[in-house]
């Protein structure tokens, strides 16, 4: 890592100037590409599979006893010592003013968390020693089918309750949590642009669902184009999404009490706070981006692998990997890892494991990917008459990823590391567990929580801020349940025995996720924040509305232009506008050739008219349009827009 990130980050992601940035970005360091960060982290992936390859290899093989005694006692030694400093340092860790322009400090586990997580595990490791506990377990009969329902109704209500913080209204959302206010309107107008006309991979470039866009702008034109229903929307198919995993769960247990066992702390570390306060917050939950757009196709992935595991069929896995396609094509960062996951899921987890078998694999995945491409094809032939653009879909990953916009150097040393064990912890488990006869279903659902979550993790090793860190909560939280059962199967099996040093540290970070419950929200805090919202500032409630009465009065119906503000396409969309804007919002233009695409756009559209927010306006932008032919018309100081007019020509 240490000698080949530099020269292999230099080959593979140096910046090609493809993109433009405005010398103001440039000089206030929010351009920073990070190649060499990207390529140690390309080759720190290849660690886990190396290591359960050689594992998986040395159950077979005569290996000498001392040698492994030793570098067993070494392992964990280093092992506690590495999670023990990387939960240190999160006390520690101070983040410079480059991530939000001041120095802080992120706290994730508290000290009496900790003591708690910590009691736990002992609390865990000592029940499993009991032989009376595990021959009352051993006992127990089949499962009935109201306890399988009841065990589902209990999930969904777990889910809903959590859910409740991120429902909104036309007249709450003015007093939702500031984060939640400033994240809104990147994933909110990528469903009211589709409405609005445009079709995402054909002239629009949605920054998070390529496909949820379609979704929402379904579900608005058949019920309406409120937030309430746009958000309803989101929210089912969040809760779909984790009923995928409760189902996972209780398929791998075998009893609906285990699975809700290990599925409430799962959904409440998934949707971990990271901003207060608890009645009016800012976490996972609030963001669509996240829940669903980005973790709902993978997780109703591993539920289809662990039921395909389970049944063992004889047909080909194309449909599993036509629905991978599609995950993937909707947001590669989270869809990417996940049809790696599914792919090697299925690979330690069929019974057949040969060159050719593998070779069938590889082309049932080709084959369902090319699926996915043809029903997305036929989508966009649709909706826009067009085949798509598939392009497109590295917009945004090359001026993040690639260009460095917006990227935060990762500590060299913090919590992120033991996230990044209990992935490659996960990973090794399933590997190692294909020599044995284990349940198969448990070895793939592992490989996938390892593979999807290693895969996920680059996500934070671009913008390391620690926000984002949370974003990967629900992955490793995953891992943690599935390594917990590992734990616990283990431990039934040699009772009377203490577990391992690996295994009381899995327990202790189940034990952290049983305290993020204290985080679970109550049902009528929620709904009196509904009901009764704060507004964000004076006039937040009146604030939309003003924009719109003054796009109103400078525009006709019918008339095509570039609407840049906050929730341009939705005003566009009210007021029977066209806004030609191939971009959710000004915020997501940030390079001379994303404006250069949305005046061409207005241009073959005939408008004449630009109007841009303010403060996200810079001055070399304004002399950017003076020079193509716009003159400033109108500023609106109060309400932050300014109307840009293409000159007459003469």
């Amino acid at each position: 890592m240490v000698l080949l990130g530099p020269p292999l980050g230099s080959l593979l992601l140096a910046p090609d100037g493809h993109n433009r940035f405005w010398p103001h970005d440039v000089s206030e360091h929010l351009v920073r590409p990070e190649p060499t960060e990207h390529a140690r982290y390309l080759l720190a992936l290849l660690g886990p599979l190396l290591l359960g390859v050689v594992v998986a290899m040395a159950r077979r093989l005569p290996v000498p006893r001392r040698p492994v005694a030793v570098l067993s006692v070494a392992g964990r030694v280093a092992l506690v010592t590495w999670i023990a400093a990387a939960v240190v340092m999160q006390h520690r860790l101070t983040y410079d003013a480059s991530y939000v322009g001041y120095a802080f400090r992120t706290v994730y586990f508290t000290p009496a968390a900790l003591a708690v997580s910590l009691a736990i595990a002992a609390v865990c490791a000592a029940l499993v020693r009991r032989r009376d506990v595990v021959e009352r377990l051993a006992r127990m009969g089949p499962e009935r089918a109201r306890t399988r329902v009841a065990g589902f109704a209990l999930a969904l209500l777990f889910v809903a309750t959590w859910l409740l913080t991120a429902f909104n209204t036309d007249g709450s959302i003015a007093g939702v949590n500031v984060n939640v206010w400033e994240n809104l309107p990147f994933w909110f107008d990528e469903s009211f642009a589709v409405l609005n006309g445009h079709a995402p991979l054909v002239d629009f470039h949605a920054q998070y669902g390529q496909l949820w866009a379609y979704v929402g702008a379904g579900v608005m034109a058949l019920l309406g184009t409120s937030f309430a229903v746009y958000g309803t929307t989101m929210l089912v198919g969040t809760a779909a999404a984790l009923i995928a995993v409760y189902a996972t769960l209780r398929r791998l247990t075998g009893r609906s009490a285990y699975a809700l066992g290990l599925f409430l702390p799962f959904v409440a570390t998934s949707f971990f706070m990271q901003a207060g306060p608890l009645e009016n917050r800012y976490g996972p939950a609030n963001l669509s981006s996240l829940f669903p757009m980005r973790y709902g196709g993978p997780f109703l992935l591993l539920w289809l692998v662990v039921r395909r595991l389970e049944r063992r069929p004889s047909r080909p896995p194309v449909a599993l990997f036509a629905v991978a396609g599609l995950v993937a094509i909707n947001n590669g960062e989270f869809g990417l890892p996940a049809v790696g996951a599914t792919l090697a899921a299925l690979v330690v987890g069929e019974q057949r494991r040969s060159a050719g078998a593998f070779a069938r694999l590889c082309g049932s995945a080709l084959v369902g990917i090319a699926t996915a491409v043809l029903l997305c094809s036929m989508l966009t032939l649709t909706v826009a008459g067009s085949l798509p653009h598939f392009g497109m879909l590295a917009t945004f990953p090359r001026i993040f990823a690639v260009e460095g916009y917006g990227m935060l150097p990762m500590p060299q040393f913090g919590l992120h590391l033991a996230l990044y064990v209990t992935f490659a912890g996960a990973l090794v488990v399933a590997l190692a567990r294909t020599a044995a006869d284990d349940d198969k279903r448990l070895t793939g659902a592992l490989a996938w929580s390892g593979v999807f979550g290693l895969g996920a993790g680059a996500y934070f090793v671009g913008r390391s801020h620690p926000h984002v860190l949370v974003d990967l909560f629900s992955a490793w939280a995953l891992a943690i349940a599935l390594l917990v059962l590992v734990t616990a199967r283990a431990g039934f099996a040699r009772h009377r025995r203490w577990p391992t040093v690996a295994e009381l540290l899995v327990l202790a970070g189940f034990g952290i996720a049983v305290c993020s419950l204290a985080q679970t929200p109550t049902p009528w805090s929620q709904l009196a924040r509904i009901q009764h919202p704060t507004p964000l500032f004076p006039g937040a409630e009146a604030f939309p509305g003003a924009k719109r009465a003054t796009v109103a009065a400078l525009t006709h119906r019918g008339e095509p232009v570039a609407l840049l503000m906050r929730e341009g396409h939705r005003i566009a969309e009210d007021l029977g506008l066209v806004n030609v804007t191939p971009y959710a919002n000004q915020a997501s233009m940030l390079t001379v050739e994303q404006w250069q695409e949305t005046v061409q756009a207005l241009r073959r559209a005939g408008g004449r008219q630009l109007i841009a927010s303010q403060d996200r306006l810079l001055d070399e932008q304004v002399v950017w349009l003076v020079h193509r032919g716009y003159q400033l018309q109108l500023q609106r100081n109060d309400i932050g827009i300014t109307q840009f007019v293409m000159r007459p020509q003469r």
